[in-house]
């Protein structure tokens, strides 16, 4: 999907402190989600960059980071 590989240029781009901006931002958006639109946020992510769909995953307290 070319659209991931862009956005994953981009987020890779970024510097730590926006990488975390995003990851909040993104989190904050689908935490009322329903959980099977959660989780294909999720897998969207997972296909952009592995980090921030587990930085979402973290803040959302999904799962639980190392």
């Amino acid at each position: 999907m070319k659209e991931c590989i862009q956005a994953g240029n981009f987020y890779r781009s970024l510097d730590e402190q926006e990488k975390n901006d995003l990851a909040d931002a993104i989190a904050a958006d689908i935490f009322f989600l329903d959980n099977r639109l959660q989780e294909k946020v999720l897998e969207l992510l997972h296909m952009v960059d592995p980090e921030l769909k587990d930085k979402v995953d973290c803040i959302n307290n999904f799962t639980l980071q190392d």
